[in-house]
């Protein structure tokens, strides 16, 4: 027996099983279009948590790079153009906001947006600008006294949000994104660019349905309290949300059935909708959500009709409410 013991103390150890290998990260700028992205906010204590108010899409248009970011908005969407040089993708909002940047250069030079001047400073094409400037300068001669000084004032602010721009950059290490989100303005005549809010973050994948639409109708869908009117401040717990159809796109609704989708915090529920009709606001759609998390909702409402089998759609409204 002890020699028995003797040997086994003798006999080396098994090898320790190896360690599974990190895969390596694949991610790359090219390979961005069809990806989704959740900014990765620091917590006061704690992991990063993903925020949907800054979310981010790249897609391909016409073997071109494009995307969809919110910026931290609850109910806005943006375009941008992208150009990668293989190691940082440069995104500029599509919309060149030629208007704006009129406005900021008329302020320090006597009320008068030069086309040839803002076009050479921004970069937008000149044809675009000198189209908004000609309703640029024909609104600023009709400014008076008072009115004159407070436009060369308040368009001549680093606050003003004219274009949006950001870059991105692949994180290797956590095989996600790094994004530097920025805003171009005018100051003094010349262009700036300012860190917006979400600043330089990290983002991190997502695969969740979320809408990429932006809400311009914020009138059609409230939380009703107590007498249906809108209660934009509620308690954790289910709460009731509403929809309807404005007057104008009731029409050529009769005898159609009338649905909709829903979404919590911009991201897709299961199912649809279908109408009743209400004495007071005739199509309505209601349903009951639970919101355990204090702070800033958003519930969409994107409406369809199908008529004689033929579905089309109507639009999308929103309501946002605060959890106390």
């Amino acid at each position: 027996m002890f020699f028995l013991m003797a040997l086994a103390c003798d006999l080396p150890k098994p090898p320790e099983p190896a360690k599974p290998k990190t895969p390596a990260c694949e991610l790359a700028l090219d390979k961005l279009p069809g990806s989704a992205w959740l900014y990765s906010k620091p917590q006061p204590s704690g992991a990063n948590k993903p925020d949907p108010t800054a979310r981010l899409r790249f897609r391909d248009e016409a073997g071109a790079l494009k995307a969809d970011y919110t910026a931290g908005s609850s109910s806005d969407v943006f375009q941008y153009d992208c150009a990668s040089d293989g190691k940082i993708a440069t995104c500029t909002e599509s919309n060149p906001h030629a208007d704006a940047f009129c406005m900021g250069y008329a302020a320090v030079h006597d009320g008068v947006c030069d086309p040839a001047a803002v076009s050479t400073l921004t970069g937008i094409p000149l044809d675009v600008v000198t189209k908004a400037a000609e309703t640029v300068n024909a609104d600023l001669k009709k400014l008076k006294g008072d009115e004159i000084a407070q436009q060369r004032k308040s368009d001549n602010s680093p606050n003003n949000k004219m274009r949006g721009k950001f870059k991105v950059a692949i994180d290797k290490g956590n095989c996600g994104l790094t994004v530097v989100d920025k805003y171009m303005t005018m100051v003094d005549g010349k262009v700036n660019e300012f860190e917006n809010v979400i600043g330089t973050a990290k983002f991190t994948k997502t695969e969740e349905n979320f809408t990429w639409e932006s809400c311009k109708d914020a009138d059609s869908a409230w939380a009703p309290g107590p007498d249906d009117s809108h209660l934009a401040a509620q308690p954790a717990g289910a709460i009731k949300f509403s929809a309807m159809l404005q007057k104008d796109q009731q029409k050529g609704t009769a005898g159609c059935t009338l649905t909709a989708e829903v979404y919590k915090d911009w991201i897709k529920a299961e199912g649809e909708l279908t109408a009743t009709t209400d004495a007071k606001w005739g199509p309505r759609w209601d349903t009951s959500i639970s919101l355990s998390e204090t702070g800033k909702h958003v519930v969409y409402f994107d409406r369809y009709k199908t008529c004689d089998g033929k579905k089309e759609r109507i639009g999308m409204t929103c309501a946002m409410v605060r959890v106390e």
